[in-house]
């Protein structure tokens, strides 16, 4: 540009130009009629992109479309997305005949920017192919100023996306589809996430076609998938499912399995809680007293650090909701209050660590000599008893306040180690056997077992709305242990009898085809037992899945193309919904499978759910993108 700080010329801060200038563009909304030049000329005259380029505004406009999330380029994840903006500015430059003058080349691209480029049809003459496209945001944003675009790429999955992105589809038919897709699995599905809250609500059963409410004895898994269609369900849910690859040792006579875990510490979480300073009436005592119960698990053993306050969690009046009395934390006692006036919010620091039992990990077999199961493709009984043994050590420690680097576990007397001493890990990509004490490299005890690592549930975290609607801290969210694992069990039966009946054409069944990333990064993922696609999957992953996938495949009364469309939300679920996505317990969220550029198999993985209100990445989470962009 003649001036490259326009700004400056006018007084003006970057930030307050662009805003004015964006404030025009958009003002005008004028038709642009572009006068563009014969490319089949090798005399034409020069192109605006030839001359110059708007790089300051267009750079700016950029910087905040980062992370606007448009719609339409949410179908799926794609590596090196660039800026829609920069390709549309580089295809009206590249269009555009320039100006006599060359200072005014990148003002008439700039000025073309928010034009509407499609009513005078200036550039529906113009041809252009992009035979690399991937995410397709030349081909999005060619066909938006009304060029002809043709597209091409060797990926498959960026021929989906791109064509998912420029389908004409009726958004009221998508969410009707997405509607009746959750109709009907929603039910099927629904037993292997139902369970109980540790603050002691129950979940209830109805029958849809009667209105009955089942009793307590009511069992959802003993009946089959069609008449679980007839039952509703209304209460605590299971929205993650946490984890853990053990590792093989490869000692002889030993072959114990041990969880890879770098740290006992599994999640950390800040709550705010409303407090009030408090003396008590019988022995002084000076102490916090708090609304609610800051708990992240409530129905787990708590530590309470030695650098925290005393404190007492107040009984609530059953008619106003006030805090009524509680028990000294010092002597015992209990006080009752009148008016406590306004209080005060404080910040409560809470850490969760898995129990050191659990983490010495398991034998390879049981009692009697049976082998357990837990990698993918073992015998469905196998793996039941594993998850059985696995089950039976499975504790979780809360720990509030400041974490120290030791504990003292309530129910043991044990120290346990906070940090990576506490851990199962010494080293990078090595573990130590909790039985012999060696240390391993995990690619190689895994690849000498010649399937994947087994893997085991060691928490959950649930979401109750009986506890959303008593405005409990954490939003109704809670974490319990892997004690019951019930419903998963219940979910390996059923995909061990449907997956090669009704569902036998819904799961993928090849091997991976080669490829650097998938065989020669990390020592390639195949020789961590993923040699075939279904491998990356759990059996409740698995059986959700192909209902999924079977209920799209169903509903014939929609066209392919509004079916194909909602693929577009299938083949997003699964980076949310495979055994490589990992916990981030900076965020409290799951991070999804490609969060980084490979196949990297994770050690400690986070199961999804499906249709609940609550939480990232589920089937219902992404719903909104895909609708928004129809």
């Amino acid at each position: 540009m003649a001036n490259d700080q326009p700004w400056k010329a006018k007084g003006m801060t970057k930030d307050e130009w662009l805003a004015d200038e964006v404030a025009k563009a958009v003002g005008a909304g004028k038709p642009w009629k572009c006068e563009t030049v014969d490319f089949s000329d090798p005399d034409r005259p020069p192109t605006c992109i030839e001359v110059d380029f708007p790089i300051i505004p267009i750079n700016q406009i950029a910087a905040i479309e980062g992370n606007a999330g448009k719609p339409i380029y949410q179908m799926s994840k794609w590596w090196a997305r660039r800026g829609s903006s920069v390709f549309r500015a580089m295809l009206l430059a590249s269009a555009i005949k320039a100006p006599d003058d060359p200072a005014e080349a990148a003002k008439l691209v700039w000025d073309a920017y928010y034009g509407n480029h499609q009513k005078k049809g200036a550039f529906k003459h113009l041809k252009v192919a992009d035979i690399f496209m991937g995410g397709g945001t030349t081909i999005v944003e060619g066909s938006r100023l009304g060029m002809q675009m043709v597209g091409n790429d060797l990926n498959p999955v960026a021929w989906f996306i791109v064509k998912n992105e420029l389908a004409q589809v009726d958004k009221a038919e998508v969410e009707a589809l997405l509607v009746d897709i959750e109709a009907d699995v929603k039910p099927q599905i629904m037993p292997f996430y139902a369970c109980d809250c540790p603050r002691g609500h129950k979940g209830e059963w109805t029958r849809v076609s009667t209105g009955e409410v089942m009793g307590e004895d009511f069992d959802p898994l003993a009946l089959t998938p069609e008449e679980r269609k007839d039952y509703s369900y209304h209460g605590p849910e299971i929205i993650y499912a946490f984890w853990a690859k053990h590792g093989p040792c490869q000692v002889t006579g030993c072959g114990h399995r041990t969880p890879i875990m770098t740290s006992p510490v599994m999640a950390i979480k800040t709550l705010t809680v409303k407090s009030w300073p408090r003396t008590c009436k019988h022995c002084g005592c000076s102490y916090e007293l708090e609304e609610g119960d800051a708990r992240v698990a409530p129905g787990v053993s708590l530590v309470v650090a030695d650098t925290e306050r005393p404190f007492a969690v107040a009984r609530l009046n059953a008619y106003n909701g006030e805090p009524e009395s509680a028990e000294c934390p010092c002597c015992g006692k209990t006080e009752t209050f009148g008016k406590l006036g306004k209080g005060k919010r404080k910040k409560v620091e809470l850490s969760l660590l898995v129990h050191p039992q659990w983490l010495q990990g398991e034998a390879s077999h049981d009692e009697q000599g049976r082998p357990y199961g837990g990698s993918a493709g073992d015998p469905v009984e196998a793996t039941i008893r594993w998850n059985q043994a696995r089950a039976a050590k499975c504790k979780l420690i809360e720990v509030r306040g400041k974490l120290p680097e030791e504990i003292t576990c309530p129910d043991t007397g044990v120290t346990i180690q906070t940090g990576k001493e506490g851990g199962t890990v010494p080293k990078k990509s090595n573990y130590a056997c909790g039985e012999c004490g060696t240390v391993q490299d995990v690619l190689k005890t895994v690849k000498a077992s010649g399937k994947t690592g087994p893997v085991a549930i060691y928490a959950h975290q649930g979401y109750c709305p009986h506890c959303d609607e008593e405005g409990q801290s954490y939003g109704g969210r809670f974490f319990i242990d892997g004690r019951d694992l019930s419903a998963f069990d219940a979910a390996c039966k059923e995909w061990d009898f449907r997956k090669d009946q009704e569902l036998a054409n819904y799961w993928p069944r090849s091997e991976l085809p080669f490829g650097f990333m998938t065989h020669k990064l990390n020592g390639g993922i195949p020789n961590h037992g993923f040699t075939h696609w279904w491998k990356m999957f759990n059996a409740r992953q698995l059986v959700v899945l192909g209902y999924l996938l079977r209920a799209i495949d169903a509903e014939a009364s929609y066209s392919d193309v509004v079916s194909e469309y909602v693929l577009g939300v299938f083949q997003q679920y699964l980076r949310n919904q495979c055994m490589f996505t990992i916990w981030n317990p900076q965020r409290d969220t799951p991070e999804p499978m490609f969060s980084n550029n490979n196949f990297h198999p994770k050690s400690t993985m986070v199961e999804n759910c499906v249709f609940a209100d609550f939480g990232r990445g589920n089937w219902r989470s992404q719903y909104g993108s895909l609708v928004d962009a129809a």
